[in-house]
């Protein structure tokens, strides 16, 4: 006995709830990633699809994920550098927080 699901051929492309079901990542992740331009989806009319290809690029980290945006610029508005070399040495937090020692 066979069953269908190996007789069809593959999704060329997912809407976002399939996305999201043959990913396992979370919608908001996703929207969060297409919109900082790390996953790369297409619009067709009113629809929003993330290209197979692109979803297993991601997932492989062949698109990289742009940790910039997830972590923030910490001092880089205070000595004027860009957000990517902000990340580059040590993370300067704000005087309002401080790191307690574990005794």
């Amino acid at each position: 006995m066979t069953s269908t699901a190996q007789n069809e051929p593959q999704k060329l492309a997912y809407r976002i709830d399939e996305a999201v079901k043959a990913s396992g990542l979370g919608r908001s992740f996703l929207y969060e990633r297409m919109a900082d331009g790390s996953l790369k989806s297409v619009k067709i009319g009113g629809r929003r699809l993330i290209l197979r290809e692109d979803l297993v690029a991601f997932l492989k980290c062949e698109t990289p994920v742009s940790l910039i945006s997830a972590v923030g610029s910490f001092g880089a508005e205070e000595t004027g550098t860009s957000r990517r070399h902000a990340l580059a040495g040590p993370v300067k937090l704000p005087p309002s927080q401080m790191i307690l020692p574990l005794e």
